[in-house]
């Protein structure tokens, strides 16, 4: 194998990313450090990083909303080495992860273990390019990691080893942190609620483009040129973007699924709505105003009575010998 590089994206989780690139400086296995700044808010600058010679810092300008996909693949297309690690900017390879070991066995380990480890792999770089990388029509949070495994092992045939979840070290965040929607409301209940309902609208948009937009090593990828030393820019028209109809349908899907997941309104009841009551997103972020939060705390709570009383009778109706019965029985 010639070099390991470990390759870090990251759009403004400047705190993160200062944790984990020092434990990745004490990780003695890599050849290069990789980070990608993904037009962060507040540049990050190389001197605020650790002194550490492996690590490399480029960024990529112009970008107004996170695209793990295009990001990954930019980043992952930047690594000298022939072996590929991508770690998120809350991730790090631990003293547990002994990649020479790993790739001597096989050529594409993956993360188990817990949603923030999921995403982490090591491979081989042909192995990643046998799939053509990360399905850059995918917008977003959520199922780049599932579709990529799943073309690995479908298009390429590569059987995928488990990394155990002691050899990825994580910091702990919540669903709002890392969907970016802490500022559109107060409340810890009520941010939790709207990280959830953010991450399944993603997920759910994603799912639905990977199924229309397959992605394979003859699809053409994003293009960028360097404007300066280590800075970058997209060639906007070599952006993959997917045809009007199906643009239209994943974005009423995701806005379905955003409000009915947030308000715990049904669907059917939901399309009754004025749209402007239930707007789409704007480059990744819901607008959720006075009303929505005032529903939240009324209406929402309301309709969560019956499944709140349900589970406290829960423990009662087991004792009284109420509930589903045994397999076999009459």
């Amino acid at each position: 194998m010639h070099g390991l590089s470990v390759v870090t994206v990251c759009m403004n989780r400047r705190e993160h990313l200062l944790r984990s690139a020092a434990m990745v400086a004490d990780w003695p296995h890599h050849s290069e450090h990789l980070i990608v700044d993904w037009s962060s808010a507040v540049p990050l600058r190389r001197e605020d990083l650790p002194a550490d010679p492996r690590l490399r810092l480029v960024r990529v300008e112009g970008e107004r909303r996170w695209n793990p996909s295009r990001a990954c693949n930019f980043g992952l297309a930047q690594a000298d080495g022939n072996g590929l690690i991508r770690m998120d900017a809350d991730c790090w390879p631990t003293s547990a992860f002994d990649p020479g070991e790993l790739l001597a066995a096989a050529p594409v380990w993956v993360g188990t273990g817990g949603e923030g480890r999921y995403g982490q792999f090591l491979m081989a770089r042909e192995c990643f390019a046998a799939i053509g990388g990360f399905n850059e029509f995918l917008r977003g949070w959520g199922f780049e990691d599932k579709d990529l495994r799943a073309r690995l092992e479908i298009q390429a045939g590569v059987p995928l080893g488990l990394l155990p979840a002691e050899a990825i070290g994580v910091i702990e965040h919540s669903d709002e942190e890392r969907m970016g929607q802490a500022q559109a409301a107060a409340g810890q209940a009520l941010r939790r609620s709207l990280g959830q309902a953010t991450m399944r609208s993603s997920r759910l948009g994603n799912r639905l483009l990977a199924a229309h937009c397959p992605w394979g090593a003859a699809t053409p990828a994003s293009r960028y040129l360097e404007e300066a030393p280590d800075c970058w820019r997209l060639e906007p028209a070599s952006a993959p973007i997917p045809s009007t109809e199906i643009v239209d349908e994943i974005d009423h899907a995701r806005r379905m699924a955003f409000w009915s997941c947030f308000l715990a309104i049904p669907d059917v009841f939901l399309e009754e709505l004025p749209i402007k009551l239930a707007p789409p997103s704007r480059h990744g972020c819901w607008d959720v105003r006075w009303w929505h939060r005032l529903w939240w705390h009324s209406g929402r709570r309301l309709l969560q009575l019956p499944v709140w009383l349900l589970s406290l009778t829960r423990g009662q109706l087991k004792a009284l010998g109420v509930g589903p019965r045994p397999s076999g029985g009459r």
